[in-house]
């Protein structure tokens, strides 16, 4: 992992941790899921490494970023990425973003119109306002310490299910974030469930490739997707339940590649 270099940029609210590696052309930005951190993206910026330059951003609560004070937004993610995109001296770029990553890229892209040139999106949650509602209303907060650690094999058969198969690496990597974000956990999800992702979806204008596993919870919006925006694109990935980008790295790359290279080409 010597190709990845980490990093931090300050910003009004704290400390934003990023992992990056240096290249030519028009950068390429990452945004995790939940609970993981950057440390998702590391097999997809080897795969990429002499592409271009590539960022891939700690959400606050998660990594080694800093902890938000009470319940933030979607709106408060996105002022902190693009004060945090601002100091580092980025202008224009392309963003991929898996799961909690991509609300939170669709608000940067819905901002920054002209500056946000590709948009790829693995794991969307196209949902309407009833199925977010039942998302919130069935959701459990992370599980807290107790004296007999119970939370810690609660946490672990959960994170467990996240994945076709066990994978002790994967597995190790996100319980290990899980145990890190307990609160930036609930923070995000309920930030996630309040955001009208189908109205913001609609307003973006710059190229969208929307990209789902097989077996990913959300494969079943990608036809919603399909039909609703003729002009997205659309992808399907072979099985890898929440783990595409570390378990179909040479796909995912495949994706990203082809889509930018158009995007680019056609600018």
């Amino acid at each position: 992992m010597s190709k990845i270099k980490k990093s931090y940029v300050n910003i009004n609210s704290g400390q934003i941790h990023y992992r990056y590696s240096k290249g030519d052309g028009l950068p390429l930005l990452f945004f995790h899921r939940t609970p993981s951190s950057s440390i998702m993206f590391e097999r997809l910026m080897l795969e990429m490494k002499n592409d271009r330059p590539l960022f891939a951003f700690d959400t606050p609560g998660f990594g080694e970023s800093f902890n938000p004070d009470g319940m933030p937004n979607l709106e408060d993610y996105r002022d902190w990425f693009i004060e945090a995109i601002e100091k580092i001296g980025l202008d224009q770029f392309h963003i991929y973003a898996h799961h909690t990553g991509t609300h939170i890229a669709s608000e940067i892209a819905l901002q920054w119109q002209q500056r946000v040139l590709s948009l790829c999106l693995n794991g969307a949650a196209y949902l309407t306002l009833e199925e977010r509602k039942m998302f919130q209303n069935n959701f459990s907060p992370a599980a807290e310490a107790d004296e007999e650690g119970k939370y810690l094999m609660e946490t672990f058969n959960l994170i467990k299910t996240l994945f076709p198969t066990f994978d002790s690496d994967l597995v190790d990597v996100e319980l290990r974030g899980a145990l890190r974000s307990k609160e930036g956990r609930n923070q995000a999800f309920t930030a996630i469930w309040k955001q009208d992702f189908m109205k913001v979806l609609s307003e973006i204008n710059c190229p969208i490739l929307v990209m789902s596993a097989i077996d990913d919870f959300f494969i079943d919006k990608l036809e919603l997707i399909k039909k609703d925006f003729p002009l997205i694109k659309t992808a399907i990935l072979e099985k890898s339940r929440i783990a595409s980008p570390e378990l179909q790295t040479e796909a995912t790359v495949r994706l990203i590649r082809d889509f930018i290279k158009e995007v680019e080409e056609n600018n």
